[in-house]
């Protein structure tokens, strides 16, 4: 083991002490388990455990009596204001602003002190996000990034730890998701209603438009999934062909620019009848719908155009939209991490919501001849 992951090492396991204390599991009145005990359950060198056991020493955290053993520090309790840390890719996108809205509401009815951190969809800054504040809150709600179809080291040090984690908006389907708190929107439902509806609409030939590199992440696959299963039910045929991906190059605005920027594509795509699109969200296809009305083509005549999300401005502009409860999202893992953090002596199995959506039709859809 080099010195980088001997360091690590250490440190979770100081951290995970730290979260025993936190929650009771470790009190005043009785001794901690045995530095023998320790090694058996962590499974490291007396070395690392030593330098684990040391710093919680030179914290004030614990301390030792000749002969007796380790013991909490009389002056250690629990943080009276609890704190979570919140990390969303960007909380001026219309989509996390709501799901943000949803966590400070529970938050403040339960005197939860909310710390909000952006990763812009960088695994590096969230990463750095979680190291810097792991001894300052206790918890985190996540809307996670994601690389080669694994979660960032922070993540799995926050797992390691003991610390209560809730994931949202986002999974990858591995081993760890399973043993996390996580809440989510529907998707493949979502793709499903979307496709059913520009289908019944009338539309022969029907695309999806996402963002490139995106499709590799478990939110989209489950969109397409479902999208797919709708259109296989009424016989029209789709392919990769038909998959369209913009540039990426506008995630701050959810991506507006880039749907903007794609309605030539798209409208090459309608050349040869109505079509219908279903995009990676409702900013995409604001943003589609300005620039393929810039070019002159009717919607939904021409182009039938289905969002996801529902955000505040869609019903201004009378978007077809798949709309999910953002607000809701937000509550319910605020809600999780707080029941954990109030039972701190219960052992409370991993929470698995999957939040409903539903069909909005607006003006960017019709039946057509």
């Amino acid at each position: 083991m080099n010195i980088k992951q001997n360091k690590a090492q250490h440190k979770r396991i100081a951290d995970i002490i730290k979260r025993r204390i936190a929650k009771g599991k470790y009190t005043i009145e009785e001794k901690m388990p045995s530095e023998n005990e320790l090694l058996k359950e962590f499974k490291v060198s007396k070395l690392t455990l030593l330098k684990a056991l040391n710093a919680l020493v030179h914290q004030g955290i614990i301390f030792r009596k000749q002969g007796s053993g380790t013991f909490v520090a009389p002056t250690v309790s629990g943080r009276k204001n609890k704190k979570i840390a919140v990390i969303v890719y960007h909380s001026d996108n219309p989509y996390y602003s709501k799901i943000i809205k949803g966590i400070e509401n529970y938050a403040s009815q339960k005197g939860l002190g909310v710390i909000l951190c952006n990763s812009k969809g960088d695994i590096k800054k969230e990463n750095e996000y979680i190291e810097r504040f792991m001894d300052e809150v206790d918890g985190f709600i996540i809307s996670p990034v994601e690389k080669k179809s694994e979660y960032s080291d922070g993540i799995k040090n926050i797992f390691d730890s003991e610390m209560p984690l809730a994931l949202l908006s986002d999974t990858i389907v591995n081993q760890l998701t399973a043993l996390v708190n996580y809440v989510v929107p529907d998707d493949c439902t979502g793709g499903f209603l979307a496709g059913k509806h520009l289908a019944e609409c009338g539309y022969k030939r029907i695309g999806m438009l996402v963002c490139k590199g995106n499709m590799e992440k478990e939110t989209l696959k489950e969109r397409l999934k479902g999208f797919k299963l709708a259109l296989l039910q009424y016989g029209i045929p789709f392919d990769s062909s038909l998959i369209f991906e913009t540039s990426n190059d506008d995630p701050d605005n959810g991506y507006m620019q880039d749907g903007y920027k794609a309605a030539p594509v798209i409208a090459n795509f309608c050349k040869d009848g109505p079509a219908g699109i279903f995009t990676l969200g409702d900013s995409m296809a604001i943003g589609l719908l300005k620039g393929l009305r810039e070019l002159g083509i009717n919607i939904p005549g021409q182009v039938g155009i289905c969002g996801f999300d529902d955000i505040e401005l869609a019903s201004h502009i009378e978007l077809t939209t798949i709309a999910q409860n953002a607000v809701d999202i937000g509550e319910k893992s605020a809600e999780i991490l707080t029941k954990i953090l109030e039972s701190p002596d219960e052992d409370i199995s991993p929470q698995h919501i999957v939040v409903p959506v539903v069909l909005k039709v607006r003006k960017t859809t019709a039946r057509i001849s």
